[in-house]
């Protein structure tokens, strides 16, 4: 992946120079290319993004506290890469600070950013603060119907890569059809389409994981990451700073609910020890 990422960002930067140095190709195949060399950085993040949902998708049969926090991660490294995004829309970089809605807009995804980084670091810790509860049944069938998912998750996966590829490929060509207009936003399709699918999959998981886990903590645990997985699909689809907003607080809201679940699990350990 990494090598994949170096190379796709060499290409992007010839792409860019060849669209900018060549009028037959700037104003033919290359026609829908950004021109701005910092627009280059977009393709190996979208390399790692991508890596990141992989990542994602394969650690579902083994945490599901893990693939929400992955969830997390995902969300913050869009915006980390939308600053140079944002960047590369500045008009004159010697007088950035003059361009005001360009500069708030770098602004704000660098302090979201920051506080996204902060909430994904909460979480990681206090999922190691979890006592985990031995499942009434036994798991091997839960871990096999989660695999069946993470299966499932892949094939749905390649499908939206191939359909974002050539999504930026008909952009980048200047071609219209189904996807004219939208060539420069790579997440248009992928992200929400792929946040919708995990909505479905951690209702599903909520559904299945009950006989197994007949639990009150582990029910509202997990139907708190489903409604904490809806908000940051609403902030994929929704205009800047709102998106930053409801993504923070999407991810604020699992993040109490996983802290709440964490000293809910001490104190039941509490109460089966004076039990015995």
């Amino acid at each position: 992946m990494v090598r994949l990422a170096a190379a796709g960002f060499i290409l992007h930067l010839l792409l860019i120079a060849l669209a900018r140095t060549v009028p037959f190709l700037s104003a033919g195949p290359l026609a829908g290319l950004d021109r701005n060399f910092l627009h280059a950085v977009y393709t190996p993040f979208s390399f790692i993004l991508f890596y990141e949902v992989l990542l994602l998708v394969l650690a579902l049969p083994r945490s599901h506290t893990r693939s929400i926090g992955m969830q997390y991660e995902i969300i913050s490294l869009i915006v980390i890469r939308r600053v140079f995004k944002d960047i590369g829309e500045i008009r004159d970089p010697v007088t950035w600070l003059n361009q005001t809605d360009e500069a708030l807009m770098v602004l704000m995804d660098m302090v979201a950013a920051v506080l996204m980084f902060l909430l994904v670091t909460g979480f990681r810790r206090i999922s190691l603060t979890v006592v985990h509860t031995s499942p009434h049944n036994q798991l091997e069938k839960f871990v096999a119907i989660k695999k069946s998912i993470a299966v499932l998750l892949c094939i749905v996966l390649l499908i939206l890569a191939a359909f974002n590829l050539a999504q930026w490929l008909e952009g980048v060509a200047g071609f219209t059809g189904i996807l004219a207009g939208r060539g420069k936003d790579l997440d248009f399709f992928f992200f929400p389409a792929f946040f919708e699918f995990m909505i479905f999959t951690d209702v599903f998981l909520l559904i299945v994981s009950i006989p197994f886990y007949e639990r009150y903590e582990y029910v509202i645990r997990n139907a708190g990451f489903v409604i904490s997985t809806v908000l940051l699909r609403f902030s994929l689809s929704t205009p800047k700073p709102y998106d930053l907003a409801i993504s923070i607080i999407a991810m604020f809201y699992g993040l109490c609910i996983l802290g709440v679940f964490s000293y809910f699990t001490r104190v039941e350990k509490l109460v089966d020890h004076e039990d015995e």
